[in-house]
């Protein structure tokens, strides 16, 4: 087994889990999603890659179309900066699920080659 790509939540006491890989060429958390039927602190479903061969509380995203089809859903109403205006939110642009997609799992294949 190697790094894979989840979703996961904080532990119980609130702090990241020691299974997130937390190195600058990985994603950390990120395309949190609140949950309204889990108290706090776990209230919040991140997407992140394990550190090599771990095991835990977190759910695996088996494949890149699996991410995809998650961030369509969960994202469908999200917006993100535009490119080119950096910094201004009134020029946001709708999130882009598939270039989420490539530069998580671009992320994933490389910690995997």
């Amino acid at each position: 087994m190697a790094h894979q790509m989840m979703k996961y939540r904080l532990t119980a006491q609130g702090t990241i889990p020691d299974f997130l890989y937390l190195g600058e060429d990985g994603v950390g958390g990120i395309y949190g999603v609140p949950d309204p039927t889990t108290p706090w602190p776990r209230d919040w479903v991140q997407i992140g890659i394990t550190n090599n061969n771990a095991n835990g509380d977190f759910e695996v995203i088996p494949t890149k179309a699996d991410l995809l089809a998650y961030l369509t859903i969960v994202g469908a109403n999200w917006t993100q900066p535009n490119p080119t205006q950096q910094g201004n939110p009134e020029t946001n642009i709708p999130f882009d699920p598939s270039a989420a997609t490539d530069w998580a799992w671009d992320r994933l294949d490389a910690l995997n080659a």
